[in-house]
């Protein structure tokens, strides 16, 4: 008889027991995988590039002058420099959200060139319209627009000069995004938002900066942000990582949120299936015993229990898994303006499975001690 066989029969001895030890560990493996690629979605995954983010020193959602940026673009360690003014839009419904930034054709096109793709033509164009404006390829699906087409955005933070906030714009081009970059956005002229606007008129949310190669990111937001010390907008200059968690933060600490329920789940399902393995390696004393007396070694017994163990997590992981994939998919394009990049990565999946390692370590060693420290005859005593 295999070590195989043997675990197979200890699981099918309760198979109640086991059915319920494995959905338990399932459901703990799902709502982990599950609210991971949520907050790493909603993040806006990992944010490799060196490029940096100047906003104003008080709150991010309070302007800066638009002429610091002849200044930041004349700093001797800055390779390039943009310049955006974000607002909150809707489309036709209140209830339709989308994003609209104002910048500026030529430098942002070169400031996010390594995230989207802008055909040429379109960027052409939209150097040529002044209310031109492109598209990401997520909302020109969802609300079907096509080159050439006028729409109206209801903007939040936008206001003409005769209170209204709608603004009118001709689609140019449409923006496709590298590794699943967030594309349900708008981007419209500075100078058209800025002409038509009557509050916050010469102003931005922010600028984007990009060092030089070989310039540390450290020593250029040193000097950006000494450049406008003392004057009446001071500025922060920060990462683009670092931006966007300050900038979630600001609705929730998503990743604390995460960690408490993934960490309670967890815990619940620990002390779950030690437990129940304690009990079931006390009902098994006389086979213990038995297979002692029959030769088998106190290591066979100790990676036989081990092995079970694993194999409960190794089960409850793969149910997880193709849950969490299964609601994933579903939940993908109902949240897409909320958490842009839901998907269930790679180096998630790897986590998941470490994790499962150690826990099935945790909760298996100290049964699998105690089965090999029943004395033969005691076990065979057992009624």
């Amino acid at each position: 008889m295999g070590r195989f066989t043997l675990i197979c029969r200890s699981m099918a001895r309760k198979p109640t027991r086991s059915v319920l030890l494995i959905a338990s560990i399932a459901i703990a493996f799902f709502i982990y995988l599950v609210l991971t690629s949520f907050e790493h979605g909603f993040l806006g995954g990992e944010v490799d590039s060196e490029r940096l983010v100047v906003t104003n020193r008080i709150g991010d959602a309070q302007p800066l002058p638009i002429s610091y940026y002849d200044r930041i673009l004349a700093l001797p360690d800055i390779a390039g420099a943009t310049y955006m003014a974000r607002s909150r839009a809707t489309y036709q419904t209140p209830t339709n959200f989308l994003g609209l930034t104002a910048v500026e054709p030529g430098s942002f096109a070169a400031f996010i060139g390594d995230q989207y793709d802008i055909p040429a033509d379109a960027l052409a164009r939209f150097s040529q319209i002044r209310n031109g404006a492109i598209a990401g390829r997520s909302i020109a699906t969802q609300e079907g627009w096509v080159l050439g087409q006028k729409i109206t955005l209801n903007t939040s933070s936008f206001f003409k000069a005769d209170g209204s906030s709608d603004f009118e714009v001709e689609i140019v081009g449409i923006l496709d995004g590298k590794q699943s970059a967030d594309t349900h956005f708008v981007t419209a002229r500075y100078d058209y938002i800025n002409s038509e606007r009557s509050i916050d008129r010469d102003t931005v949310s922010s600028f984007g900066v990009v060092p030089k190669n070989g310039v540390r990111p450290d020593d250029v937001i040193k000097a950006v942000d000494a450049l406008f010390a003392n004057s009446a907008y001071e500025t922060r200059t920060q990462t683009e990582a670092e931006f966007m968690k300050a900038f979630i933060a600001q609705f929730a600490d998503i990743a604390t949120i995460v960690r408490l329920v993934v960490g309670v789940a967890f815990a619940t399902i620990l002390m779950i299936v030690a437990n129940t393995m304690f009990f079931a390696i006390r009902e098994r004393k006389k086979e213990i015993g038995v297979l002692k007396v029959l030769g088998f070694s106190r290591r066979f017994i100790l990676c036989n229990v081990l092995a079970e163990t694993f194999a409960l997590f190794a089960i409850g992981l793969g149910l997880g898994l193709g849950f969490a994939f299964t609601a994933i998919m579903f939940l993908r394009e109902p949240l897409r303006t909320i958490v842009p990049d839901l998907v269930l990565t790679p180096p998630i999946v790897l986590g998941a499975t470490g994790l499962a390692v150690l826990l099935a370590l945790a909760t298996g060693v100290a049964p699998a001690f105690n089965a090999i420290r029943v004395p033969p005859n005691a076990a065979l005593r057992e009624r």
